[in-house]
């Protein structure tokens, strides 16, 4: 972060001194450290491109419904965080980090350097293009074309004539559909992508394989019980037994004898302010927990059901089981209060663990990214893509786990963030907050509702006005609130 800063300055400074020589003025200007680079080029481009003008503008008109639909789900929202922040905040935590506000490949800790660059940039290209391209469908004048830098490409931009886009004799049906262009662009390329990608995951050949808890691949399994894997893991082991799994990695093959008992791994034992239940009955990091109140627990999901329903002060009976000896013990533990929530303190692998062997099988997570688009019929499930980088960030650094050539994981990566990311660009676009395009597509809406009235253009200006400081301030409430330290 020290060099980081240290570049940023000296970015910072060749700037100032190139503007007070006059060196700026023929590529652009500055704002501080923001940087806008214009240019003529390309407007011949769009000017032969907007030449089918009933298509454009009927492009255009698609992004009204568009808009309006992403206006109101952005909106609810942002309520519904503003309650959360100010009833229940949350703690501080990577999710909630002022770098996941921001949609920044490489700064932003859920978005990928390489392929939220080829992502971002995708989605402002056809974002801005689509700009200039209904401005010229529109008979206004387009000046120039530019990419916005701070250091690095944050934005980019087309330059309308001002004058003709704000003229007051210019229907409002003809701006609308100006500042709809960009979303509709990046709802539409973001669907393309997304339809290529979903398409695209039937043909990955996912393994079974044996992890370590950093997640490296110790190897693939290529048979439980002398029967081959073929994406098929659990149904071969055979519970309560001993078991042979043959694993496959740089070494050669390797035979492994386990039993067979399916739990999940206690990674360690919670004592920051202190010594917590699970380590005063006698637990310890390396087991597997395998029954909570009799209840089988196979996994770290069906862990937390379990203990959802616990409250502080009950007890809990646990069924553990320890590789290194193959005994099974049984513990009795009063939960304690943590957030609010009964806990044990224990620290558990998100891996499923058979045997005190992680295990992981791709084909679980092609199958979870395959029923999302069967899912979208629901209202509530359009939140999944919304939040799909929080838990899956492409394939990037899972090769070993199919078995498909290099070239298949570059195509599905790029596909994927360019999907999310035109999405998200075209949600956030729909606020009703200025500068951003469903804030002035708002104030032109309102102003034509009240074009009867004499105050319609002043009324509708303060709403917009009222909107964008409700939505910048609930946005800096997401960002402070779980982070203030009171």
């Amino acid at each position: 972060m020290l060099w980081l800063l240290a570049v940023f300055i000296a970015y910072w400074a060749i700037i100032e001194i190139l503007r007070i020589k006059g060196k700026l003025e023929k590529y652009g200007k500055n704002y501080g450290p923001i940087l806008l680079l214009k240019t003529a080029k390309g407007l011949s481009f769009v000017e032969r491109i907007s030449k089918p003008r009933l298509f454009w503008k009927a492009f255009a008109t698609i992004g009204i419904p568009l808009m309006l639909f992403g206006m109101a789900v952005m909106m609810a929202l942002l309520m519904l965080a503003d309650i959360v922040m100010l009833t229940s905040p949350p703690k501080p935590s990577e999710l909630t980090s002022p770098q996941a506000a921001l949609l920044i490949p490489g700064i932003n800790p859920f978005i990928p350097l390489v392929w939220g660059i080829i992502g971002l940039a995708v989605a402002i290209v056809v974002h801005e293009l689509s700009h200039a391209v209904l401005c010229r469908v529109e008979g206004i004048r387009v000046k120039s074309l530019g990419i916005i830098l701070a250091l690095f490409p944050i934005g980019a931009f087309a330059e309308p004539e001002e004058k003709e886009l704000l003229d007051r004799n210019r229907s409002k049906a003809s701006k609308i559909r100006v500042y709809t262009a960009g979303i509709s662009a990046n709802y539409i390329v973001a669907f393309i992508a997304f339809a290529l990608f979903f398409s695209m995951l039937p043909s990955l050949n996912p393994v079974v394989a044996v992890v370590d808890e950093r997640g490296e691949i110790l190897g693939k399994v290529v048979e439980v019980n002398g029967k081959p894997v073929s994406g098929s893991f659990d149904s071969l082991v055979k519970e309560g037994e001993w078991n042979y799994m043959l694993i496959e990695n740089d070494t050669g093959r390797h035979e492994i004898k386990f039993y067979g008992v399916f739990g999940v791994k206690v990674i360690g034992l919670y004592r920051e302010g202190g010594t917590f239940p699970a380590e005063i009955a006698g637990i310890k990091g390396g087991t597997m927990i395998t029954k909570l109140d009799g209840r089988k627990v196979r996994n770290i999901e069906e862990f937390r059901e379990v203990m959802m329903q616990k409250r502080p002060g009950e007890d809990v009976e646990v069924e553990t089981y320890d590789p290194e000896s193959g005994n099974f013990d049984e513990f009795r533990i009063r939960l304690v209060e943590r957030d609010g929530k009964a806990f044990m303190g224990v620290y558990l692998s998100n891996y499923e663990c058979v045997g005190g062997f992680n295990i992981v099988n791709t084909g679980i997570l092609i199958s979870s990214l395959l029923e999302i688009p069967s899912r979208l019929g629901e209202p509530s499930s359009w939140l999944i893509l919304i939040s799909m980088p929080f838990s899956f960030q492409g394939f990037s650094g899972m090769e070993r786990l199919f078995e498909n050539p290099a070239h298949t994981f570059w195509i599905l990566n790029s596909l994927y963030w360019i999907a999310w990311i035109n999405f998200y660009v075209a949600l956030f676009n729909c606020l009703p907050a200025i500068p951003l395009d469903g804030g002035r597509m708002f104030q032109e809406m309102i102003s034509a509702l009240l074009r009867r009235s004499e105050r319609g253009e002043e009324i509708s200006a303060k709403m917009v006005r009222a909107l964008s400081f409700f939505v910048f301030l609930s946005i800096s409430l997401m960002i402070l609130i779980p982070n203030l330290r009171l």
